[in-house]
């Protein structure tokens, strides 16, 4: 069962702060040094000096980004720039964001969720884990002892009981409401609403008892706070398991939820070998029907073009190739069980039909020769199909695959039995923004 309990989160100040949409940041990967340079300009209270500091090459380990997100929380704390809700609380949060014309909404609860170990109980990673961020997270969290963002996960609840419950709630007057964002592309409405009638608190806590969490945006953020909680319990004598290092800050997301997406993560290839389009059509050609398909058009409805022609409702893989011109490929895979019978026998059927298995397996390491060891050196994981294209056009990168999102029923599916899909497969959008709350650990 999902253990979850109310706090008392740190947010930051209204009388102090009078534009909340200044010092909130998108999730850590998404920002690049030139957006963490306007976000530093933006606010001498922006919450990226917190989670992702600037570095210096004359840091020192008593002097460096973790050390002086340390110093910033707590000076903030001190002059309560941020300040720490009275009572213990479970807390709504809903971003909206307007794309196109069309409504994008996240609604979750915010609490705290008792840790477990992988594989133990309710909480569910989805993918693989990225090794090389996690020195970095731990150090941050060693160093501050706070969870300063949420990590996202999904539920699946068989009711409507939460769903309902997020619907009549939402009716309610928010206790904070502003927007952030700089483009029209990029504004979201945020609010946040607090829920301290005990019944209500009692209701959530109990339904999540049946419910399982699956782990999709911070997952090195959990197995780090498993680490941190290890060292802690190793360090504490006395420990019973009610302390809050047991207790990691989440936002749990309903998967019925109308407006949550689930977005595709495409891949952009920089080959080991010189690149050849003629080897890699006649490679391709071993598993895949290719087309090939002229398109006469902008750059955006190019792209769009290419998602839409893929696009399918049936169980077959349908990955999108392009590699310049006006022109792109459409692959689909012709035997649907190939990879299930001849490459990995072991997994589960649902994982051998990922497109990104077919992708990894069937192109990247059978044509190209890119095997594990080179996979990170060579292929970039990217939730814009613009930005791969613009890599394409500028020589950046040979060639980039688009590709169909996964599906809630796949990732249900796959982690049920202990599997976890490749890493950087699952994309939920929108994403908690950074600074709406944060959780100390402490009593």
């Amino acid at each position: 069962m999902a253990k979850i309990k109310a706090f008392r989160g740190y947010r930051y100040n209204a009388e102090k702060i009078a534009n909340l949409g200044s010092v909130v940041s998108p999730p850590y990967y998404n920002i690049s040094e030139e957006d963490k340079d306007g976000l530093y300009e933006k606010s001498d209270y922006n919450s990226v000096r917190l989670f992702s500091g600037k570095r210096y090459d004359d840091d020192t380990p008593e002097n460096s980004a973790f050390t002086r997100a340390k110093a910033y929380l707590d000076k903030w704390i001190e002059e309560e720039i941020l300040i720490r809700d009275e009572e213990p609380v479970i807390y709504m949060y809903e971003q909206t964001i307007d794309m196109s014309g069309t409504l994008y909404s996240n609604t979750s609860f915010v609490a705290l969720v008792e840790l477990e170990d992988i594989g133990a109980g309710a909480i569910k990673p989805c993918e693989n884990l990225h090794e090389i961020s996690m020195g970095d997270r731990y150090e941050l969290l060693a160093a501050t002892n706070s969870d300063i963002s949420m990590i996202n996960c999904l539920y699946m609840e068989q009711e409507r009981d939460l769903y309902n419950l997020m619907n009549e709630l939402r009716e309610e007057k928010a206790d904070i409401e502003f927007s952030s964002g700089d483009t029209d592309d990029e504004i979201v409405q945020q609010r946040l609403w607090k829920i301290s009638y005990k019944p209500t608190i009692d209701f959530i806590i109990e339904k999540f008892k049946d419910l399982s969490l699956y782990i999709t945006d911070g997952q090195t953020r959990y197995e780090t706070c498993l680490k941190y909680r290890n060292y802690m319990k190793a360090n504490n004598p006395n420990h019973t398991g009610n302390e809050p290092y047991n207790y990691m800050m989440m936002s749990l997301s309903n998967s019925k939820s109308d407006g949550l997406v689930y977005l595709p993560v495409h891949r952009e290839v920089k080959t080991p070998r010189n690149f050849s389009e003629s080897h890699f059509i006649a490679g391709s050609q071993d598993h895949f029907k290719v087309e090939k398909i002229i398109i006469d058009s902008t750059e955006d409805s190019f792209v769009h073009t290419m998602a839409k022609q893929i696009a399918t409702v049936k169980s077959e893989t349908r990955i999108a190739a392009y590699c310049g011109g006006d022109y792109f490929y459409r692959m689909v895979l012709q035997d649907n069980d190939y990879i299930k019978k001849e490459v990995y026998p072991e997994m589960s059927k649902e994982y051998c039909k990922l497109d990104i298995v077919a992708l990894n397996k069937l192109i990247l390491e059978d044509v190209f020769h890119i095997d594990d060891e080179k996979y990170e050196e060579c292929v970039t994981a990217s939730r814009s199909y613009n930005t791969c294209y613009r890599n394409v056009q500028d020589g950046k990168c040979d060639i980039m695959f688009i590709l169909n999102p996964v599906k809630v029923d796949q990732i249900k599916n796959i982690t049920a039995v202990g599997e976890r899909l490749p890493e950087m497969s699952v994309s939920v959008y929108p994403k908690p923004s950074v600074g709406i709350i944060v959780n100390v650990k402490e009593d």
